[in-house]
């Protein structure tokens, strides 16, 4: 995963406020229960020393989510010195709710949360109509992008007067007008996939899932092959026709995505041990601190399980330097401590590395490794 939208929360010199909050609204009291949330975890920031300015704007910021107007979600908001650095909606509410002050932001459960998801893009067609949805890789309200697309019918075609060169009338037991549906069908696909392309450029999606006619959706993928688009296209149940068939293409794209997921993790953690045996990795987080410290880390992986995470050192002057010690750092008057995954993911989102959750047998994992870019 693409650390790069986690780059504006370290924008800035002061401490900061992290606060992952639950933000379900799946009671009727639901509002009571989050400013109930909120003020106990208000109180925790305020007695670790956050100024008021920045209590403020984090109660702000809460009181004005998104995640307050629909499904069970979360919020992660991150404030510094009465000033917004973020906020985002979490997929799946936080386990339990958190709050830090730190000279550097908590950022893990972000990008834990964020690392489950995958933009895509969904099509629901038939042989003329098609609607096509884009969909980040962050929970919303509704889609991106939403777009459609009408294409031809027979109705205005008078198939007996549609003769195909070379044929006449039911020549060669082929009718001449199921040529020319075929011809139809073929066109509208070609419309519908290049509204499919425009919803893949603005989301970057990293998935197509399609439901609906089985014929238009072999038009569409012929319009859609490995030279066009190289990301996969999966075929899922629902599509046209209906409340029904709409809302069972949206379930069916929920566990698509899900598999989605699960696969580019399995991918990920097996691309790991393969490059352990060969040098190209290190496992825990004492031999991983040189690797990011130099830069050397391609993809930073860490488990989401923090309960016994180390303290360790980090530079106000150099933020991409990790060690377990002040006497580590290029200037040891500059070293702070705080916990070891926000340390570490720092580093890699200055170094420009990459994220992904490390999972122990699919479940979650305290421990921490990295891929490199070179070997050791």
């Amino acid at each position: 995963m693409d650390l790069g939208f986690l780059r504006p929360l370290y924008e800035n010199d002061g401490p900061v406020a992290s606060v992952h909050l639950d933000t379900s609204r799946d009671t009727t009291d639901a509002d009571k229960k989050i400013e109930l949330r909120w003020r106990h975890l208000r109180e925790e920031l305020k007695a670790l020393g956050t100024d008021e300015a920045t209590l403020d704007v984090l109660e702000e910021a809460i009181g004005e989510g998104n995640s307050r107007a629909y499904g069970d979600h979360g919020q992660a908001v991150y404030a510094s010195e009465g000033r917004l650095l973020g906020e985002y909606t979490l997929a799946s509410p936080p386990g339990q709710d958190r709050a830090s002050f730190l000279p550097i932001p908590d950022a893990l459960p972000l990008a834990i949360d964020r690392g489950r998801r995958l933009p895509y893009v969904l099509v629901a067609l038939d042989r003329v109509k098609a609607k096509v949805y884009a969909y980040g890789g962050h929970p919303s309200e509704g889609p991106v992008l939403e777009s459609e697309n009408i294409g031809e019918n027979m109705q205005n075609i008078d198939g007996a007067t549609r003769i195909f060169p070379g044929q006449r009338g039911d020549a060669g037991g082929r009718r001449a007008d199921t040529g020319t549906a075929q011809d139809i069908w073929r066109e509208n696909a070609a419309g519908v996939a290049e509204l499919v392309r425009e919803a893949v450029d603005k989301v970057r999606a990293q998935a197509i899932i399609v439901g609906g006619d089985d014929e238009a959706i072999a038009y569409l993928r012929d319009n859609l092959g490995p030279r066009r688009l190289t990301i996969p296209i999966r075929v899922v149940a629902g599509g046209r026709g209906g409340v029904d068939a709409e809302e069972r293409l949206q379930e069916s794209a929920e566990e698509c995505l899900r598999e989605l997921v699960q696969q580019e993790q399995e991918q990920t953690i097996d691309d790991y041990h393969r490059k352990l045996a060969h040098d190209q990795a290190v496992r825990g987080t004492t031999p991983t601190l040189p690797m990011l410290s130099e830069g050397r880390v391609d993809t930073l992986l860490l488990g989401s399980d923090r309960e016994d995470e180390p303290q360790l050192w980090g530079s106000t002057t150099s933020p991409i330097l990790v060690d377990t010690s002040p006497r580590g750092l290029d200037d040891p008057k500059s070293g702070f401590q705080a916990p070891a995954s926000a340390l570490m993911l720092r580093s890699a989102v200055l170094s420009d590395a990459r994220f992904s959750e490390l999972l122990e047998e699919g479940e979650p994992s305290g421990d921490s490794g990295a891929t490199l870019r070179f070997p050791k």
